[in-house]
């Protein structure tokens, strides 16, 4: 879990068949109105994959909110890691980095 100010993230992953299901989560001290872009990208022996998407979320003080779901797949060989932008009205964006879990 990544700290910044008052603003928790996390991922939650679900192994789903196939495929893991990604799930960024937010969580604030305050209620907030974030904007967001989560990008996640898989490098490998068999090309590479990049998926995206983002938008504007209410996240009310104190409780976890979802910034949406991802579906992917990786294996030992590939290289995975997730990105996740928020900002705030004229605040400086925050930028965080998590490896593809294992």
């Amino acid at each position: 879990m990544n700290i910044d100010a008052d603003i928790q993230v996390w991922l939650e992953t679900m192994n789903r068949n196939q495929a893991a299901v990604i799930v960024p989560y937010v969580q604030s001290k305050q209620d907030k109105t974030l904007a967001y872009a989560v990008r996640a990208v898989k490098e490998g022996p068999n090309g590479r994959s990049v998926l995206s998407q983002g938008g504007t979320l209410r996240v009310p003080a104190n409780v976890p909110t979802a910034l949406g779901r991802m579906s992917l797949s990786w294996g030992k060989q590939d290289d995975c890691g997730i990105d996740l932008k928020l900002s705030e009205n004229g605040a400086a964006q925050r930028n965080y980095h998590f490896a593809c879990p294992e």
